[in-house]
């Protein structure tokens, strides 16, 4: 394998794609769209984190007198009458900065707030659907986001911990790859603080937005009704649990950058993307989620500016020393990310074990059938699709193809005669013969039906040439390609079985005819030396040949089976 194949294989396990081609992509959306916005907290005044004792030490000595005087006589103390003297305070500020947030004479949230509580979800559902992706393979997103803002750290794996970095020729051990795990654990140990703080932060917004979108709307929606006309109202204590929950998410809001977005929507549309990045499709539906998404965060910017998050919580609880909560971090992003990173190895080092045993058993593929290279089936359609579709069977399927299409015609019509004319001297071995070749013919017949589907006129070849031809990629069409496939792979995989039962039951009776030896079970044929007359000898050593050619094809199988179930698993 040349060095660009083996490097663009392992982007495509990181990423999907070509590295280079998507971020040259990325570039030109972000060049035709150089909007960027931003995330921004609430402004907090020098006054918002001052508890009430401290304040309260500012006051002036007759207010804290008049406050002393009113507490003998409701009989609260003095931080209790001074908390709902600034509650009430605050409450008339945010009436008169921010009209129709609350109605604090009633206690209650106003419609303008509810309004904007709409609108912010409507943000969450729109970002919500590429989270499901997420939430099934977070340690894959990761690994799949670093490739975005530490592309760097792939470069190094890549270049320290691949196993293509190991020459063919090397023989695998239980120590080498334990060295080699031992190099990408060392490597996501120790990333330089530049990496680490990229890759924290864009966790850290990413979890954000997660947590943005996690957020019940329907309920806290659900608990303003309207009273009068059209505008909706909720009061402060139906309100409290919903508020704090959100407060706890807004007042810990991270800045997004644009590939941290580009990710999340990327990582969504993994199976559909092309493997050239050029496609202008790709281009489009990214662009097409930026603007959506830059709009929505917009939204969420303009609630930001327009609700006073920790004032507004202060008054619903009624409590001016109250904080929003603590979000949940993100600190538990690492064990998946390299749980992922070691995945991601354990398949390359699979593969490199395949390549390796394919090279092996290649040098002796010229000598034994005169092939330079492994062969594949003739028609593989799937190869047309703008997505990269695995076939679990390509060496067997190949193998097996070249096998139906070259020789079974040649061989085929000497084994006949041997049923037809031969005269076994035990009955039970006509039987064994007769049901040998009839699973070896039958596993050649389906292989051969199973090519003529797979041609641009049979069934399958014409199912794949509208799927490659149709713009829609949705997974309803994702579904319908895996069921095909899966179809194809087991046809490939019953004939396999049916070849080798049916080749190893023939041999079984050809080494009655042809070993001196004999087993006790196989005879020779009663007319061995005459059958076919004067064309003896050549049909004899066309048999000798033939089986030849069935253990050699036998024992190619046989290597090729486990080769093709480690690209399977």
């Amino acid at each position: 394998m040349v060095e660009s194949d083996t490097k663009s294989s392992f982007d495509r396990l990181v990423a999907g794609l070509n590295a280079e081609d998507r971020l040259a992509m990325l570039n030109r959306i972000n060049q035709m769209d150089s909007q960027n916005v931003q995330l921004v907290p609430e402004t907090i005044d020098s006054e918002t984190n001052v508890t009430l004792q401290k304040k309260l030490q500012n006051e002036s000595i007759f207010y804290r007198f008049l406050l002393w005087l009113r507490a003998l006589f409701d009989k609260k103390t003095v931080e209790q009458l001074y908390g709902q003297d600034l509650i009430n305070s605050l409450s008339r500020k945010i009436n008169t900065r921010f009209p129709g947030t609350i109605d604090y004479r009633i206690k209650s949230l106003d419609y303008i707030f509810y309004e904007r509580l709409l609108t912010i979800k409507e943000a969450a559902d729109f970002f919500k659907v590429y989270f499901n992706y997420i939430e099934e393979a977070p340690g894959d997103f990761y690994v799949f986001l670093s490739s975005f803002v530490a592309p760097e750290l792939a470069e190094k794996i890549n270049a320290q911990a691949d196993p293509f970095l190991l020459p063919f020729s090397k023989p695998i051990t239980p120590e080498l790859r334990t060295e080699l795990a031992k190099k990408l654990d060392d490597i996501l140990s120790n990333m330089d603080k530049d990496t680490k703080l990229n890759m924290y932060s864009a966790v850290s917004s990413a979890n954000w937005l997660n947590k943005f979108c996690m957020l019940q709307y329907l309920h806290f929606i659900s608990q303003f009704t309207n009273v009068t006309g059209d505008a909706f109202t909720c009061p402060y204590s139906n309100a409290l649990m919903d508020y704090n929950e959100l407060a706890a998410v807004f007042a810990n809001i991270h800045p997004i950058q644009n590939e941290v977005l580009e990710a999340i929507f990327l990582f969504s549309q993994r199976k559909h993307l092309t493997t050239n990045a050029q496609d202008k499709d790709i281009e489009k539906a990214v662009k097409e989620f930026m603007q959506k998404a830059l709009a929505f965060i917009g939204t969420i910017n303009s609630f930001v500016n327009n609700v006073p998050i920790r004032n507004l919580g202060r008054v619903l609880n009624n409590d001016f020393n109250w904080q929003p909560g603590n979000m949940e971090g993100a600190e538990a992003w690492f064990p998946s990310f390299r749980s992922h990173w070691r995945k991601i190895q354990d398949i390359r080092w699979n593969d490199f074990a395949r390549e390796q045993k394919k090279m092996m058993l290649s040098e002796n593929l010229k000598t034994d059938f005169g092939l330079e290279e492994f062969p594949t089936m003739e028609y593989r359609p799937w190869l047309k699709l703008w997505n990269r579709i695995p076939f679990n069977r390509e060496l067997t399927g190949g193998f097996l193809s070249w096998f139906c299409t070259e020789k079974f015609d040649k061989i085929i019509p000497d084994l006949n005669i041997v049923a037809m004319e031969g005269v076994f001297y035990k009955s039970e071995n006509r039987s064994e013969y007769s049901e040998g070749l009839n699973n070896f013919s039958n596993a050649n017949v389906m292989m051969k039906e199973l090519l003529r589907k797979l041609s641009p006129e049979g069934e399958y070849g014409r199912i794949f040439d509208d799927f490659a031809t149709n713009r829609v990629h949705n997974f309803q069409v994702q579904n319908q390609i895996e069921s095909m496939m899966k179809q194809i792979e087991d046809t490939v995989k019953d004939s396999i079985s049916l070849f080798g039962k049916g080749a190893r039951t023939i041999e079984r009776v050809f080494y009655g005819f042809f070993e001196e030896q004999k087993d006790g079970i196989h005879e020779t044929l009663q007319n061995m030396t005459t059958i076919r007359g004067r064309d003896n000898r050549r049909f004899l050593d066309s048999l000798i040949s033939t089986r030849q050619l069935l253990k050699k094809t036998l024992a190619y199988i046989s290597e090729l089976e486990p080769i093709d179930s480690i690209q399977e698993n």
